[in-house]
């Protein structure tokens, strides 16, 4: 019997040693892929604290459980503009869900958008991910689908979680995913990611920190320096609108120099001029001009252009067919290039067809619009834009109140594509919804010398401005007007700003501001032979002199006022001053001649369709009616004033008709209705910022409170 093969090896060898009882046929070796290793887990420090993130995490956290549930890969997208605080979250999240991936964790930066502009390949981070996972540098495949294929292999029935930071776009990331359900992916991104959406990602946007929140974010990181100066705290929440890095870099700066007051440094973030150096805290990762550009460096050049004149704009926010007119492309054109860049969260659409920028954002897309656009260009844009909202702004103020006195437009720039109201519910919810930008570019226009867009869009906005009771808009937007028109030096635009500015100063209860203005547009009228426009100023002065007590003289400039009408045929300052007039009579005592005054005035607006005028005559009746005690009648000319009120939205007299009809109703002994009225006035008044009538309707609400009480159940 031969001797049996021991399985002993005996001597020294090199390389591999196959032991085997009997070999039939060849023997192939292959290199051995794995190698011992630890548990992965490559998380970078996560920070120790967030603010007012809860609700972000909570969706991280159900997006995982939804996907464990559903048993998919569960993969999370937390996007959002640069800064925002997109890696915080996610590592955050993570150190808090450690014990859910006991397989470990993956962690990339895949320098989507990067200073260096060269994002990572995937095949470069698979190689990475791979020797991560025991895998020798020699094993690893060199074809990137394969080796896609071996690093799904190596997760598979593995619980590890992979983060995926500062994504360029969903194929970035595409090879990078694992195959099995029990695995989570979280992808950070300052895109849109839709593509990894569409495969079943959950997505989390990231938005700026409300303004609560940013105070606390400072509180946590310099809580001595925010209690003792509360007021640069406010300059620096305002300066960093929210934005997380912004706030960190201030936090780091007031650290560096803790003897310094935060006045200094909110004064140097509040300076336009300064830009955003003042956002340094001295290295490339803490400047928020250089974060903010690697995502401006990705812009195509139809995106990088309209990003630029956005900022040089300065918008609180803007629609597609105001973008298509500032930047002289169609609105189809305009509305994809705005979707482009909300896809790169460089704008966000707030409401359909409505994009804002933040405005740190803003401030860089300003910065690179002054370094790469010559002043020509942005004079163009922004003309284009200006011509936009005036003539978009008199057509709408046209439907709003079609008798007043036209005035020539500027000519249309080349480009520009105003649009047109298609009744007057359209026109106000127009201005409802550009009234921001308006004064915005009404500014704008005065710091580029357009003085006719400034006075012109300063008319425009009148009607709107008295009708929703925005007092103190009207008389700064008057006043800017009223600069405008003094360097123009035409003396008939110069009595038309003043005068209306005269007429936003009586509103807003400043009255010897009102009369000055007036009287000088007055003389500007006359020396004009602008008859008509004398008229008005006459009209405008007796309202004046009403309300300052003076009656008499205001009866003088009431009949100035309507022989000038008359002799012009005017039937609609007829109107005006008759009602006027009406009024002064009736304080005067003459009720019956004050009464046939504004019966006439009244025909005369119903004739010509002034619904304007037949409002302001309905109230002069009921004031005519509780003063001869025909209470009932004074409450049915209230009413259909208070109609008229609600059919031009106006916001003004509908506050003073309520008053007068708890007025009325006091006068009737109905104390419980009067009540009612009272308190539905005072909120009109609060809500107009009309301090002075709120605090006579809160008085005269705490008497009846009192009677009512006193009269027992």
């Amino acid at each position: 019997m031969s001797e049996q093969p021991r399985n002993v090896v005996r001597l020294e060898t090199a390389g591999t040693v196959v032991q085997a009882r009997t070999v039939k046929g060849g023997v192939h070796l292959h290199p051995h892929a794995g190698r011992v290793t630890d548990i992965p887990r490559q998380l970078p420090l996560a920070p120790h604290w967030l603010v007012a993130r809860d609700q972000e995490l909570n969706s991280l956290t159900a997006a995982l459980d939804k996907g464990l549930a559903e048993r998919r890969l569960a993969v999370m997208t937390v996007e959002g503009v640069g800064g925002v605080g997109k890696t915080a979250l996610v590592l955050f999240w993570a150190q808090r869900n450690l014990a859910r991936f006991p397989d470990g964790q993956l962690f990339v930066d895949l320098r989507g958008f990067d200073v260096s502009g060269v994002p990572a390949s995937a095949s470069a981070v698979l190689s990475g991910f791979l020797v991560s996972l025991g895998v020798e540098p020699a094993a690893i495949p060199a074809d990137q689908d394969a080796a896609a294929a071996l690093y799904r292999s190596l997760l598979s029935d593995k619980q590890m979680l992979v983060i995926l930071d500062n994504a360029l776009d969903g194929a970035h990331v595409l090879p990078l995913l694992p195959g099995d359900s029990s695995c989570a992916v979280v992808v950070t991104s300052r895109r849109h990611l839709a593509g990894l959406r569409m495969r079943g990602a959950s997505r989390i946007r990231l938005d700026s920190l409300p303004s609560a929140d940013a105070q606390a974010f400072l509180a946590r990181r310099i809580g001595d320096f925010v209690d003792a100066e509360p007021a640069a705290v406010d300059t620096l929440l305002r300066c960093c609108a929210g934005l997380p890095l912004a706030l960190a870099i201030v936090a780091a700066r007031t650290s560096d120099h803790p003897e310094f007051p935060l006045a200094v440094l909110a004064s140097e973030l509040e300076e336009e001029s300064v830009g955003l150096s003042a956002f340094d805290a001295g290295d490339g990762t803490s400047d928020l001009r250089a974060v903010l550009s690697w995502s401006s460096a990705a812009l195509d050049d139809d995106e990088a252009r309209t990003f630029r004149m956005l900022g040089a704009a300065g918008l609180p926010e803007i629609g597609c067919e105001a973008a298509a007119s500032l930047m002289a492309r169609p609105a189809t054109t305009a509305t994809q290039v705005l979707r482009a860049l909300e896809a790169k969260y460089l704008v966000r659409q707030h409401t359909p067809g409505r994009f804002r920028m933040h405005e740190l954002v803003r401030r860089h897309a300003a910065e690179l619009s002054s370094s790469a656009d010559t002043t020509h260009a942005r004079s163009a844009a922004l003309r284009r834009l200006g011509d936009f909202y005036l003539h978009t702004a008199r057509a709408a103020d046209e439907l709003l109140y079609p008798h007043r006195t036209p005035v020539p437009a500027p000519d249309l720039a080349a480009g520009c594509g105003p649009v047109s109201p298609v009744d007057d519910t359209a026109a106000l919810e127009w201005f409802v919804r550009e009234h921001q930008q308006i004064l915005a570019v009404q500014r704008t226009a005065m710091r580029w010398g357009w003085s006719e867009h400034v006075w012109q869009l300063s008319r425009a906005l009148d009607t709107y401005h008295y009708r929703r009771s925005l007092l103190r808009e009207n008389v700064d937007s008057s006043r800017l007007g009223a600069s405008a028109a003094d360097l123009m030096g035409d003396e008939t635009v110069r009595a038309l700003a003043h005068r209306q500015l005269g007429r936003a100063y009586t509103r807003s209860g400043q009255l010897a501001d009102a009369e000055a203005s007036l009287w000088l547009a007055l003389t500007l009228t006359r020396r004009a032979g602008d008859t008509v426009g004398e008229a008005h100023t006459l009209h405008d002065l007796a309202r004046t002199c009403s309300l300052s007590g003076r009656t008499e003289q205001a009866l003088i400039h009431s009949t100035s006022a309507m022989t000038l009408y008359r002799a012009a045929g005017n039937s609609v300052g007829e109107a005006h001053a008759l009602n006027a007039q009406g009024r002064q009579h009736a304080v005067l005592g003459s009720h019956e001649r004050a009464r046939r005054c504004c019966q006439s005035a009244l025909s005369l607006h119903e004739a010509s369709g002034n619904t304007s005028g037949q409002l302001a005559t309905l109230e002069t009746l009921g004031f005519i009616a509780r003063e001869t005690e025909r209470h009932a009648e004074a409450l049915d000319y209230y009413s259909r004033g208070l109609a008229l009120c609600h059919r031009l939205r106006n916001q003004f007299v509908e506050a003073k008709l309520v008053e007068h009809v708890a007025g009325a109703r006091i006068a009737q002994d109905m104390l419980p209705e009067a009540l009612g009225a009272l308190r539905r006035a005072y909120d009109l008044y609060a809500g107009q910022r009309r301090v002075v009538e709120a605090e006579r309707v809160r008085l005269k609400t705490s008497s009846i409170e009192r009677a009512l009480r006193d009269a027992g159940p």
